[in-house]
């Protein structure tokens, strides 16, 4: 019987990749495929007073605020379109609920 060779290298062989220690942030992302997720956990769990969304010149952002007077913005540069749309993931599936009209920078 013939012995059979393993075509894997020995991890002596190999130089030892260096590590990278990872920065603690109040946001966590994820990457899948070409897409990066953000989360940011400071705000989980804080209910929701009201979310505004302010386009003027060149500065554009969408603010949620929260009822304990606290704000989470995001800050948008260039040109862009923003499709907006409320879900229910209740069932595990998405299901949409309500879809506004597109907003469109003036760039």
């Amino acid at each position: 019987m013939a012995a059979i060779e393993s075509k894997r290298s020995s991890s002596r062989t190999q130089p030892a990749k260096p590590t990278a220690k990872r920065r603690k942030t109040n946001s966590r992302s994820r990457q899948n495929a070409a897409r990066r997720f953000y989360r940011f956990k400071d705000v989980k769990g804080k209910p929701v007073d009201f979310v505004e969304v302010y386009t003027s010149g060149g500065y554009h952002c969408i603010d949620v605020r929260f009822q304990d007077k606290t704000a989470l913005t995001f800050v948008i540069d260039c040109g862009f379109t923003l499709q907006t749309d409320y879900s229910s993931w209740k069932t595990g599936n998405w299901c949409l609920i309500k879809k506004w009209p597109l907003i469109r920078s003036a760039i």
